[in-house]
């Protein structure tokens, strides 16, 4: 069944404005956790937590500004 009138969504712009950053651990705090990704050949974690210490190092790595 179809909606009756549009429903209003969100730009992207308005979604990331509207979320408040999140506090970034330490990188040297990460650099455990990353070597048991890598123990395990967890990919996916692996990959998440390298991005997770670029924030943690640059600031804002990956993010628009």
């Amino acid at each position: 069944m179809g909606a009756r009138f549009p429903i209003p969504r969100p730009t992207e712009t308005a979604a990331l404005a509207a979320v408040r950053p999140r506090p970034v651990p330490p990188a040297e705090a990460l650099y455990a956790d990353l070597a048991t990704t890598r123990r395990r050949d967890d990919r996916e974690g692996f990959t998440l937590l390298g991005c997770l210490i670029l924030r943690a190092i640059a600031g804002k790595a990956g993010e628009r500004s």
